[in-house]
């Protein structure tokens, strides 16, 4: 809660008084006794006295019901059922070859504001139950009516796991990936505010966001764009004298590693904080240790045009593909050692000794608890939501044929449901218990829903170090022509050539020429050092079909210092961006690209301190010698020696003495 210093001093001085009063008022054991049955806590008020009492621990958290009068005392009831505007789920669906995807969602709602409103005042505040504080103040000051934020990595194999959940539209390409639609006055003061952002958000979520700058910035035109509502996105305005208008930017960093530092920051924004529900589960071990993990935040403005207030509503994701027999033996082992001979699960009918066979495949069969794979159990529910928290298990519908088995323990009884969606209603610790007799055979509640509408793969062609290409593919494996947007932001490094693009297909699109799969290119030339190459273009793939693009460009030289630590692993290329639009709506990225560029020889500036040191001290000596020492005969010198030295010093004395 946010309030002027003088409204908290008056809380904080009448919270103190109602607590002093209530230690002087006397309520009979008959009056208390009367009212047993009702669950509710009372707020007693003595009239005659004027004196308050109030039996909650906490005055915030109570809401008044109604008021009896009874006798000399006016009875307020108090329901201590607070509901905030949070939701949390929890998804478990298993996938192919022992693999299982976990998708934690979480839903929160801001309180109703008023766009404009000077809250700078001491009577003027504002209310912050569910929604993180530091989020909307970050949107306010840098004017950002929607935000995108991904960290991923890994890789989503498609061909087995099938589509990506949320049909890939809450998941980004590896690394970090910001977009945001911030309103301004002009394209530089949207910049201005994007890069406050983006310092924002590094500090907030401890990453290199703040490396985002102008030659890593687009302003994407057809990708990216905002699902249009009946209200569209809203302009405050601001100053009256400008035009405000709403812009549309986005930048990645595909080296970004993700770590625990990206997560625990997360989940302190959590109402929470990942002590109880659903995110009681997510631990950094667990989550940066499975195959492919991905967070998401997204944050939209909604405005209620006819009461002229506005809200925010913020979606954060967790989703990650853990492999069940691996974890399960990370767990049971910390440290790796061999397996021993019994438990050894060897092929047999290969070659084989007391040493050492060929391994069976994985087994089929496989039962554990979702407490083995977190290391935990579900801590109860959030106890502050609309609604409970739900942990539901995607194993098909429960039908005789179906070899999966979901059900909920708690205090060590099990129980299912038909739909496998469980809700967690108190405090209590759950756990889900899931076992399988096949676990090839997935339930699927619907094929269509399941498939993957396009594949998309990209790489690098040619060799040398002066110029190189980029090659697409795109495959369509349904029955239907795909309509998508190709999106590609490249490094100004890469000097793309779009003249020289070219459109290869096999036996099932021969005939297709560039212009009959492309409709409409947008494209905009990098400048060096301070804006990469952005390329989109609308591409149509018709049904059953194969296509390869081809594209060529050429490597620019770097300056000394743009050139990393690690300049000979390579520089990683940013994924591509694939929207369907149609016939279905869905999103793809490709995987980075591994970059070589001419490197330097980066010993040379200390062979040259070395070989100029070597030198100035080779002229320094021989000036010196020339300007101090004095040039003599080889006589001159012996009898300068005999007069100078022990030998001297003894022959002195000798003469001095004898």
């Amino acid at each position: 809660m946010r309030s002027g210093p003088i409204a908290t001093i008056c809380c904080f001085i009448l919270n103190v008084v109602l607590f002093a009063q209530a230690t002087e008022l006397n309520v009979t054991s008959s009056s208390i006794n009367d009212h047993d049955t009702n669950p509710s806590l009372e707020l007693l008020v003595d009239t005659d006295d004027k004196t308050n009492s109030i039996t909650s621990n906490d005055i915030e958290d109570v809401r008044v019901d109604d008021i009896n009068e009874r006798e000399n005392f006016n009875v307020i009831t108090i329901n201590d059922d607070i509901q905030y505007p949070f939701n949390e789920k929890l998804l478990i669906r298993p996938l192919p070859n022992n693999n299982l995807l976990a998708s934690f969602a979480f839903e929160m709602e801001s309180e109703t504001f008023i766009p404009g409103h000077d809250e700078s005042r001491s009577d003027q505040y504002r209310h912050f139950t569910v929604f993180p504080k530091a989020i909307e103040a970050m949107l306010g000051s840098t004017s950002t009516r929607q935000l995108h934020l991904r960290f991923t990595r890994g890789f989503w194999d498609a061909e087995s796991w099938g589509r990506l959940p949320h049909d890939g539209f809450k998941s980004g390409g590896s690394g970090v990936e910001l977009w945001a639609i911030i309103e301004a006055g002009s394209q530089k003061e949207a910049f201005d505010q994007w890069k406050t952002l983006a310092n924002s958000l590094s500090g907030l979520f401890c990453a290199s966001i703040n490396f985002i700058e102008s030659s890593r910035t687009t302003y994407p035109v057809k990708s990216f764009q905002p699902k249009s509502t009946e209200e569209g996105l809203p302009i405050f305005g601001g100053d009256e004298t400008k035009n405000n208008k709403l812009y549309l930017l986005r930048a990645s960093l595909a080296n970004e590693p993700i770590c625990t530092e990206n997560l625990t920051p997360l989940l302190k924004l959590l109402p929470t904080r990942g002590k109880s529900g659903i995110s009681s589960l997510l631990d950094g071990h667990k989550v940066f240790d499975s195959m492919w993990h991905s967070l998401s935040i997204d944050v939209t403005t909604h405005c209620d045009f006819n009461t002229q207030t506005c809200k925010y509503d913020m979606d954060a994701e967790v989703d990650m593909v853990i492999h069940v027999p691996y974890t399960l033996a990370r767990n049971e082992h910390p440290i790796p050692r061999p397996t021993p001979n019994s438990e050894l699960r060897c092929d047999l009918t290969k070659p084989y000794d007391i040493y050492q066979c060929f391994p069976l495949p994985e087994s089929n069969s496989l039962s554990f608890e979702v407490s083995e794979i977190f290391g935990k159990p579900i801590r109860g529910s959030n106890l502050i939501s609309n609604n409970p928290s739900k942990v539901c298990v995607d194993i098909g519908d429960n039908h005789e044929n179906n070899s999966w088995e979901a059900l909920l323990k708690v205090n060590g009884s099990h129980f299912g449901t038909d739909d496998n969606c469980f809700d967690l209603e108190n405090k209590d610790d759950y756990d889900i218990y899931i076992s399988s007799s096949n676990t090839n055979e997935i339930g699927r509640h619907s094929e269509k829903e399941e498939d993957v509408p396009l594949y998309v793969s990209r790489s690098l062609t040619g060799y040398g170090q002066d110029r190189g290409g980029l090659r697409t593919v795109f495959t369509n494996p349904t029955n239907d022509t795909i309509r998508a947007v190709y999106f590609e932001s490249l490094p100004w490094f890469m000097r793309l050539y779009l003249s020289t693009m070219k459109l290869e297909s096999d036996a099932a699109g021969a005939g297709l020429d560039l212009h009959d799969v492309i409709t409409s290119v947008h494209y905009v030339t990098a400048i060096d050092h301070k804006r990469p190459t952005h390329l989109e273009y609308t591409i149509e793939i018709p049904a059953g079909t194969s296509l390869a693009i081809t594209c060529q460009f050429d490597k620019a030289l770097l300056q000394f210092a743009e050139y990393p630590p690690d300049a000979n692993h390579g520089f990683e290329i940013e994924s591509a961006v694939v929207t369907i639009l149609k016939p279905w709506s869905y999103q793809i990225r490709t995987s980075t690209l591994l970059l070589s560029l001419s490197t330097p020889d980066f010993s040379m500036p200390y062979n040259v301190i070395i070989i100029t040191s070597t030198v100035l001290g080779l002229i320094y000596g021989s000036l010196y010698n020339l300007l101090v020492k004095k040039l003599v005969t080889i006589e001159e010198a012996d009898e300068i020696a005999s007069q100078v030295g022990l030998k001297s010093l003894i022959t002195r004395l000798k003469k001095k003495f004898i």
